[in-house]
């Protein structure tokens, strides 16, 4: 399982492969396939079926909250929407926005300390965490060979995040935001005509203050003129450490969709 390794290993391994991929691979005769023309545009979209896992402690002395405690939802479907912006062949900017939105209530089993307010056990609680991802990235294509391309790249993903606690007694709301610069890097192979394997790696840490890092494995099928399908698995991981919130989140579960490519 992924969430058993390093993140911060797993990718500079990635760079180190991909880089080497490319210079031994790079004197191979190729065809351009990565990009119609000059310019292009691609928009994805679908659906993400997340788990969600992690724990969060909001304010000076908060305790530490699970999702099971606050009763949120565990399993969610989010919509995704991808928008990609293709230069010269190998050069692309996109946009992606991912929502990832819990909301529950429950019958709190022990005291929590939220925000600088007191939930006493056996206190009725609703409760919602709402985070976005707003994600702009650019990389660039190196093509190995007409099965194989590689792509290596740097972006920044702004976090931002609501959580909410509300008892007939007492609610408390904190916002947080986060922008994190982030690298990355890709694998695409064609095996046949219209059928590809993909890969992805991204994420940097920002210090104290937190880290983003998104991996994601998956195929994708060019069903007919510019429609593909593709299905993902996808690990996401949010950690943040400022303005009095402290908390891990991980997101894991398959994406699927279609997408248009002019």
């Amino acid at each position: 399982m992924i969430k058993k390794f390093n993140i911060s290993n797993l990718l500079l391994s990635f760079f180190i492969i991909l880089s080497l991929a490319y210079f031994v691979f790079s004197g191979i005769p190729v065809k351009k396939v990565y990009a119609s023309g000059m310019l292009g545009l691609e928009v994805k979209g679908g659906a993400y079926f997340q788990n969600l896992t992690g724990h969060l402690a909001v304010g000076n002395g908060g305790n530490v909250i699970t999702p099971s405690l606050l009763g949120l939802q565990t399993t969610k479907t989010e919509p995704m929407l991808k928008v990609a912006f293709y230069v010269l062949y190998d050069n692309r900017i996109s946009f992606t926005y991912v929502p990832y939105l819990y909301s529950g209530s429950t019958t709190l089993s022990q005291n929590v300390y939220f925000n600088g307010q007191n939930y006493s056990i056996n206190t009725p609680v609703t409760s919602k965490i709402n985070l976005y991802s707003y994600k702009m990235f650019y990389d660039h294509n190196f093509e190995i060979n007409r099965y194989a391309s590689v792509g290596l790249g740097i972006g920044v993903d702004v976090i931002t995040a609501k959580a909410e606690l509300d008892s007939p007694y007492v609610s408390d709301t904190k916002n947080v935001s986060l922008p994190i610069p982030i690298i990355g890097g890709r694998i695409k192979i064609t095996p046949i005509n219209d059928f590809s394997f993909i890969g992805k790696i991204q994420g940097l840490s920002v210090g104290s203050d937190g880290y983003y890092y998104h991996i994601n494995a998956g195929v994708n099928y060019k069903a007919v003129g510019p429609l593909s399908i593709f299905a993902d698995y996808i690990y996401d991981k949010v950690h943040v450490d400022t303005n009095n919130v402290d908390g891990s989140l991980e997101f894991d579960g398959p994406e699927a969709g279609v997408r248009l490519r002019f």
